[in-house]
């Protein structure tokens, strides 16, 4: 096995890959004072004027020595970390959340991290709480729906791969710089009283840091994506083979329970997840949310890329027949080496061969902070592949010297540009999968008024992703110092910076959504059956003569369940061949004349433009009466080009007739989608 060069610290391989151009994303780090002023052990006020915030203090993160970021990130190259604050009661006490105390608290403490003792934790609920990781039969229609439309959604970081910065609380045992998931592991020991001791420590987490009640909330609000990051330990004990986490593999004993649980709450709510593989073996990245934080990339070895793609296959076996998992993510933020887009098309090729299912789903990668790279390589696929860009404003050198004003501005312009030409390049396929609102202290120091121009900055960024890409997951849920770290933390942002219209039919719906749904319960769709209702009426316009005969060429007569070939989303997932008996195509003397030919030409053409036309409206119209908060397509080119296809299978349609049915799907959607915006601005003004 070749092993990598010596020297595979993170700088040596920023510097050689000129990541300053990028917007990338080292761990942000509580905020230190200038001088070497101790924050920590002011009083309120002057700790206050120290930050340039009002009423609150602020405690200071312990300099590491050996593991200090800076020492070993130089700022040319990994730009200035983002600043947490952290509140202090007193006399360096923090103020506890009670989110995070732990029902393990315990005065014996075992490990070289001194960690919190347990002989074993039961679930909330007990053990029925917790059942084997099984799913609902899978539904076609339904995984279309979701799969296909037009995503708003949040990550829920730091559930399944810990990450320092986001829980310090949580992490406070861990060893080594306190901010990967193997620091917290050795903070424990490896003695069977360790062992047992940190899978009790772990599974509390999994249970409580985010419910069923979460689920039910982001519901409630139109969110209806969420990003799941995971480990390759997260799978279980067998996936940790051959990597540091193999002598702590029994921790993981029910680890994938727990995730099957989340996939399966998220489904109670009409919430699809993302799959999200952020850590892989020998880490893609070096940085601590891969799982390591030894700065070493050694992912990038074949021995490691054949263990992740044999978890990948293992999971497009396991859950692509899952209805709500609308897609699969290769992998998270790892470094932009040529070895990378190479691995990607046969590791998808790898899990569209695991089993019938996995053909369908989607899968996401994430671009390695090349925007135009990622574009151009689902260019190069028909199947149903996703690029997925991380947009943050707060890092580089250039980022931290343009004004809050600026990086509004900047938006408005060259990036939605940028992301204009880039999603027309991938058809479409384009998501922005981590973002936030956090700025640099240098970018908006000078504002007049930091909340309004910071709240400005946010809802600039998600206009550009909901109206230029197929989706957006905000970084991240939740976090330990929520309220103080608004920038990264949606539970804050959303109450300070974000606009509240989070349902893909804008803010009207989603004030709607917010009343009709106060008392949100499993049967979320009964609260807004009116509505679904009035929209699931509404038909094709066939008052003008040319539709009429349209329909009695083509047999329509107005069932949504006539999209595709064989039906809504059957088409697309089990695709039968026509039972017609194909008969031979004559050259053009087989014809009685010209004339009869160009009739026929004439006749298919319009079969072809009614067809697409009514797949197009009433694709639009299930999306948005099917589900809790009413969908729109997001993927719509994917759409169009895999319902084409089934037709093509099927022997319907030929080829060249693509063009002519892209063209009047398109139309079909305008069409329904005007008549959906109106019955929504009703329900509205009504509610």
């Amino acid at each position: 096995m070749r092993l990598l060069p010596r020297d595979t610290s993170l700088n040596a391989v920023a510097s050689a890959l000129s990541l300053a151009a990028a917007n990338y994303k080292p761990v942000p780090q509580l905020s230190s004072a200038n001088k070497g002023t101790d924050i920590a052990n002011m009083s309120t006020s002057d700790a206050s004027q120290a930050q340039g915030r009002n009423s609150t203090s602020y405690q200071v993160q312990s300099t590491l020595t050996a593991n200090n970021w800076t020492a070993t990130h130089n700022t040319s190259n990994w730009g200035v970390p983002s600043t947490l604050f952290v509140p202090v009661e007193s006399h360096n006490k923090t103020s506890v959340d009670a989110e995070v105390t732990s029902k393990l608290a315990s005065s014996r403490k075992v490990g070289p991290g001194g960690c919190p003792f347990s002989d074993g934790y039961t679930p909330t609920g007990g053990w029925d709480a917790l059942p084997p990781p099984t799913f609902p039969a899978f539904d076609p229609v339904r995984a279309t729906i979701m799969r296909y439309r037009q995503q708003q959604g949040v990550n829920l970081g730091a559930w399944f791969v810990q990450e320092g910065w986001m829980e310090p609380r949580f992490m406070s045992c861990a060893l080594h710089s306190k901010q990967s998931e193997y620091d917290l592991l050795r903070g424990f020991g490896t003695s069977q009283t360790g062992l047992t001791s940190a899978r009790a420590y772990m599974e509390e987490h999994w249970d409580t840091w985010i419910t069923e009640d979460d689920f039910a909330q982001l519901a409630k609000i139109g969110i209806n994506t969420v990003r799941l990051p995971i480990g390759y330990w997260s799978a279980g004990p067998y996936f940790t083979h051959h990597s540091p986490f193999e002598r702590y593999g029994e921790v993981y004993e029910l680890s994938w329970r727990y995730v099957a649980r989340a996939i399966n709450w998220a489904a109670k709510y009409d919430i699809g997840v993302l799959v999200d593989l952020h850590g892989a073996y020998g880490s893609q990245n070096g940085q601590p949310h891969s799982g390591l934080d030894s700065g070493k990339i050694e992912w990038y070895e074949p021995f490691n890329q054949a263990l992740t793609t044999e978890l990948l296959v293992w999971l497009a076996k396991e859950i692509s027949d899952v209805t709500n998992v609308i897609g699969i993510q290769l992998l998270n933020e790892p470094q932009n080496r040529e070895s990378y887009w190479r691995w990607l098309p046969t590791a998808m090729d790898a899990m569209r061969a695991a089993s019938p299912s996995a053909k369908h789903i989607p899968l996401y990668f994430h671009d390695a902070f090349n925007l135009a790279k990622g574009a151009a390589f689902v260019s190069t696929r028909n199947d149903f592949v996703v690029s997925d860009h991380h947009a943050y404003y707060v890092y580089t050198p250039a980022d931290q010297a343009l004004s809050v004003q600026g990086h509004i501005e900047k938006l408005d312009t060259s990036i939605t540009d940028k992301f204009t030409r880039q999603s027309k390049v991938a058809r479409g396929n384009l998501v922005v999968g981590e973002w936030s609102c956090a700025l640099a202290e240098s970018s908006i120091r000078n504002s007049k008024n930091r909340q309004q121009d910071q709240r400005e900055f946010c809802r600039t960024q998600q206009e550009v992703w909901q109206t230029k890409t197929a989706g957006w997951t905000f970084w991240s849920y939740k976090m330990e110092g929520c309220a103080q770290n608004d920038g990264w933390c949606f539970r804050s942002a959303r109450k300070k910076f974000l606009r509240n219209d989070f349902s893909a039919w804008g803010s009207e719906l989603s004030s709607a959504l917010l009343g009709a749904v106060s008392n949100i319960t499993s049967d979320v769709l009964g609260s807004l059956s009116p509505l679904l209702d009035e929209i699931s009426r509404i038909r094709l316009p066939t008052s003008s003569s040319s539709f009429k005969s349209l329909f009695a060429i083509d047999g329509i007569d107005g069932d949504d369940g006539e999209v595709g070939p064989h039906g809504f989303a059957h088409s697309l997932y089990t695709p039968t061949p026509s039972s017609q008996p194909k008969q031979a195509e004559r050259g053009v003397g087989g014809y009685t004349s010209l004339a009869r030919r160009q009739v026929q030409l004439d006749r298919c053409a319009t079969q072809v433009a009614h067809r697409a036309f009514s797949d197009g409206f009433y694709t639009s119209r299930i999306l948005a009466s099917s589900t809790t908060s009413p969908s729109r397509l997001g993927f719509a080119t994917q759409y169009q080009q895999d319902t084409f296809q089934s037709y093509v299978d099927a022997g319907i349609f030929k080829r060249s007739e693509q063009s002519a049915y892209n063209a009047q799907f398109s139309a079909g959607i305008k069409a329904a989608e005007k008549a959906i915006e109106a019955i929504v601005a009703s329900y509205a003004r009504k509610a």
